[in-house]
């Protein structure tokens, strides 16, 4: 009898570690996927932008984007119209059903951007989406940017505001994210777009369709930098805490171009991929 009670205790405490142990890997397959969701998102949008501006840039002769061929984005397959008759003026940037970037990810739908005016600063642009895809995942939602220039430097910064949300792939659901965010578009050498980046800090909430809001941090002596060329944040830090009271960080490098990052929680480090 005495070693059948030893033998139940020793199955008990198995049974707990067991399940301690399951409960901690889900936590961080959690961590890793919310991680993996927000960035997908975030450099969702970034590519958006500079879409965005390489279609004003292009605009110019109402011509189909291919006809610029260091474009970082768009190819022949999507129609860039400017509709000037109306106040304010509508850009729509249309990638039909199905329609191959030069990045190599497939866009379809529509990018509509509206704005008194897309050449003067300070510029106030409204971005929606038409059925808008890409690589399976759907953005619905709105964006409000603010633009500053600075002529000297070569600069525009942007105060910007998100209400978007994202439905994602492979049956992972729907996310809605909001945002009060500074863009600094760096445009590096004039006339090449390819070396062009995006640094981003701000808050951002990140609710995922089971509830669990996430809200995310990047520090202006940290930001979130988006390179035109790699396609892949390269570098800067998000600190993260979500309504569960998990917390971690996500450390995306000091430059390289990769689709990795590094997740450290509770002083353990793993390096995850973006997919």
């Amino acid at each position: 009898m005495k070693m059948l009670k030893i033998f139940f205790a020793l199955s008990l405490i198995f049974v707990l570690s067991n399940s301690c142990q399951k409960r901690d890997l889900q936590a961080t397959i959690d961590e890793v996927i919310l991680s993996q969701q927000d960035t997908q998102t975030e450099e969702v949008l970034s590519d958006v932008d500079l879409i965005v501006d390489e279609a004003v840039t292009q605009n110019a002769t109402l011509l189909k984007a291919g006809t610029t061929g260091s474009s970082p984005y768009l190819t022949s397959c999507a129609i860039i119209t400017l509709n000037t008759k109306v106040s304010p003026q509508v850009l729509t940037i249309d990638f039909g059903t199905s329609c191959t970037g030069n990045d190599g990810k497939v866009r379809s739908g529509k990018i509509i951007v509206t704005s008194v005016a897309f050449n003067s600063f300070p510029s106030v642009r409204n971005k929606t989406f038409d059925t808008y895809i890409v690589d399976g995942k759907k953005i619905e939602g709105t964006v409000t940017k603010t633009i500053q220039k600075d002529n000297v430097n070569n600069i525009r910064t942007a105060t910007i505001q998100e209400d978007i949300t994202i439905n994602l792939p492979n049956n992972e659901g729907t996310a809605h994210r909001v945002a009060n965010l500074t863009r600094q578009y760096l445009l590096n050498s004039l006339g090449v777009q390819d070396d062009n980046q995006v640094k981003t800090f701000g808050t951002v909430e990140f609710t995922r369709v089971t509830g669990i809001k996430v809200t995310k941090t990047v520090t202006s002596g940290n930001p979130l930098v988006y390179s035109a060329s790699c396609h892949h944040m390269i570098s800067g830090v998000v600190s993260i805490t979500t309504s569960t009271g998990h917390i971690w960080s996500v450390d995306f490098g000091n430059g390289e171009c990769d689709n990795m990052a590094i997740l450290t929680i509770n002083g353990k480090s793993k390096e995850i991929t973006i997919r």
